[in-house]
Formats: C-alpha cells, structure tokens, sequence
C-alpha cells in the first residue's frame, strides 16, 4: 500500500484534473450541458476518486495505528491471525520502516473484516508482540479512531462529524494551545556558496474555555416503576439531542462563551462564495483554498439536508441526473470527499475541511443524574433526569476549513 502522504497528493491531483474537466460543461444558467457519454464519463471520474479517498482514509487510519502500537514494543515483533492460538510469524524488526510494513501487511490483511464489524460480532484479533503476547482488541481501539471510515459513515444518518475529528482528553476548564498564524515557506534549490533563503513561522498563544453543554427533562416516577425502560429510552433521546447540538457547536460554534468555537467559525476560516459557478465548481474550488491557503488535505464535507438535496437532484441541459437516477442511492461524497448532512451549518452554507487540525477536547464525557431535589420534584414523586457534557474543539490552523457560501 502507498503511504498516506503519497495518496493524498495524488488524490488532490485527481480532484484538480477533474474540476478542470468539468469547467468546459458550465452553462450560461449555472448548471451543465452535458451528453449522455460525457455524465457517464463525469460518475466514472466520481468513482475513481470516491476508491482513491477510500485508499487515502485507510492508509490513514493504519499509519497511525502502527505508531500506536510502535510506541509500545520492543525488538521483536510477531503477527497474530484472528482467533485462538493462530499461527506466528516470528520477525526480527530491525527498524521503524520493517514495523511499520510488518503492521501494515496485518491490518490490510484483517481489513474487510474490520470495516464490516457489527455490534455484538466475535472479537477481531491480532498482535505484534515482543517476547510476549500483546493482543490489539480491535472491537475497542477500532472505535477510538477518530478519521475511521467505517464509523464515520453510520454517523451520515445522524448528521453526525464527531467521528471525523480526533479526540482529546482535558481535566480543567480551559485549553491552552497555539494557532498558526504565519507560514512562510522559502525552502529552495540554492547554487553553491549561495545562502539560503529564511522561512519563518509563527504561532499565537490562546487559551478557549472547556463549555458545558447541559439538557434535562422531569420524568414521573410511577411511570419508571411501571415502564423501568422507559429511563433508558428517555436518556437515549436527550443524548441524541445533546450530540446533535454539540455537532451544531462543531461546526459552527460562535466562541463566545458559553458556546464553543466552531470549525467553520474560528477565526481565520477560508471562505468560497459561489457566485455564478455551479456548486459543484464552488465546492472544488474551497477545496483548493484548503489544499493551497491552508496546506492542509480536505476529508470532509458538509452540508444542510436542504443544500444536499439540490445537490443531489442537479441535472444537465437535458435533464440527466448527474449523481444517478433516482433509481440509485447516489454517492454520499463529492469530489472524493465523504459527505456528512448535517443542521449544524446554515442552509445555504456548505463547508470542507481537513479535521486533523481540530481536536475535541472532553472534560468527563456525559454525565448522567436524576435527582428528585429540583424545586418540588420530592413531594410530587417526580424525578430530574439531567446529560451534562464538557468539551471545547480547539482549532491548531483555522486555514484548514472552508466554507462554501450562496449555495
């Protein structure tokens, strides 16, 4: 398998070719004159692109899973197959380069079963040892991947984006952290006895507040004595509501406490009016401010329900659905990025972003309490049932998130 660093240069290679391929299709109304062929030719440039993300992602997610596991061995190294007492693969590991290979042959190998776990399935197996048995209980560690395709896009139902950002750990209530603010980047061939040319970079100190995110609701206490469910079912209802508003604060928090910052609201975002040009061209476009302005690699996109639908039912000239019939699911990326529906952005209001550059800090992830010391709540025999959340999204380079605005 590439590495990950060669893959996203070739899938933003691909992006460009096809954006540039596009353009020539543009109509004067904002939408596309296409022909049957050439709408054929643009879903199977999508699927190119949709298979290399796909590559990128779990190039990834196995790059960083091999330096976890590095970080924690010795010399030797040996692979385990899934389940019992598999056969070993003794490996004299000489260097970082050999793990990494060594960890890497594993994964892939191991990799279909891993993207289709399901909840409740026989644990998935596998280790690289030194002089001793280190088992890799992936039925756990899979879901603290934070980029994990697999994970992420059960959350697309859910206008879930958590799963796309990497998590943190924080146990006050603050996040101190530095912003880059100036990359100045001059590194170049030089002649002989010639000096180099300075760099230079920048950070700005800041410190953003660890916000609390709370929700409640009375409940009867003769209804958990005849329904005891019923408090597991409520408690459901006010977490997804309680996530839903902390993807809403994600994305688009405005900072002022007690409201977090958001990816698409830091100060420093990008921002791609459409203006004239198709979305598909405004989208390609915030795509580039992010790969050039913020030298990062986009692996998300959102977008409104309402938004996403417009998308979705885009047509050429001729009434040709671009992204498929309605016969066909459709894809739920755009130019090879997965895309996440999402309330959390402003109708009219799209984004991308390269996620790696936020991290979502958690303070005692969600707390649960019922208590019947609200006001009368003893007396009447009714219960408080509270979710309580803390955490802050700190932004290393606001430069890295774009948003797409007039769509």
């Amino acid at each position: 398998m590439p590495s990950a660093t060669a893959l996203g240069a070739d899938l933003t290679r691909k992006q460009q070719e096809h954006g540039v391929w596009l353009t020539q299709f543009k109509a004067a109304d904002g939408g596309y004159s296409m022909t049957g062929d050439q709408v054929a030719e643009f879903r199977k440039r999508n699927e190119e692109l949709d298979a290399l993300a796909v590559e990128h992602e779990t190039a990834l997610e196995v790059e960083k899973s091999a330096a976890v596991v590095e970080s924690k061995l010795g010399p030797q190294g040996r692979v385990v197959k899934d389940g019992g007492e598999p056969e070993v693969k003794d490996v004299a590991i000489e260097t970082k380069a050999q793990l990494n290979a060594e960890f890497k042959s594993a994964f892939e190998k191991h990799g279909p079963a891993i993207r289709n776990y399901k909840e409740g399935d026989a644990p998935i197996r596998f280790s690289i040892g030194a002089n001793l048995k280190t088992i890799v209980d992936l039925t756990t560690s899979y879901d603290t991947l934070a980029t994990g395709v697999g994970r992420a896009e059960s959350a697309l139902f859910f206008g879930d984006v958590e799963p796309f950002f990497p998590h943190g750990v924080v146990s006050s209530d603050s996040i101190t952290g530095y912003i880059q603010t100036t990359d100045t980047d001059n590194a170049a061939a030089k002649a002989e006895n010639t000096a180099a040319t300075e760099s230079a970079f920048a950070w700005t100190k800041t410190t953003d507040e660890v916000e609390d995110i709370r929700t409640w609701i009375p409940i009867s206490r003769n209804l958990l004595s005849d329904e005891p469910q019923m408090q597991s079912v409520i408690t459901g209802m006010l977490a997804k509501r309680l996530q839903k508003i902390s993807n809403t604060y994600i994305l688009a928090g405005s900072g002022t406490t007690p409201v977090p910052w958001g990816v698409f609201t830091r100060t420093g975002f990008q921002t791609q009016a459409k203006g004239t040009d198709p979305v598909f061209d405004a989208v390609h476009k915030a795509i580039t401010l992010v790969a050039v302005t913020g030298d990062a690699n986009p692996n998300l996109a959102v977008f409104h329900p309402n938004d996403w639908e417009g998308i979705r039912l885009t047509r050429t000239t001729d009434g040709v659905y671009i992204l498929g019939n309605p016969t066909e699911s459709g894809p739920m990326r755009i130019w090879g990025l997965p895309v996440v529906i999402s309330t959390g952005l402003s109708e009219g209001t799209g984004g991308v972003a390269d996620t790696s550059f936020t991290t979502i800090f958690e303070n005692g992830g969600v707390v649960v309490e019922v208590s019947t010391e609200h006001s009368t709540y003893f007396t009447e025999g009714k219960l408080a049932l509270s979710l309580v959340r803390r955490f802050g999204a700190f932004h290393y380079r606001p430069k890295a998130a774009a948003t797409v605005t007039g769509i």
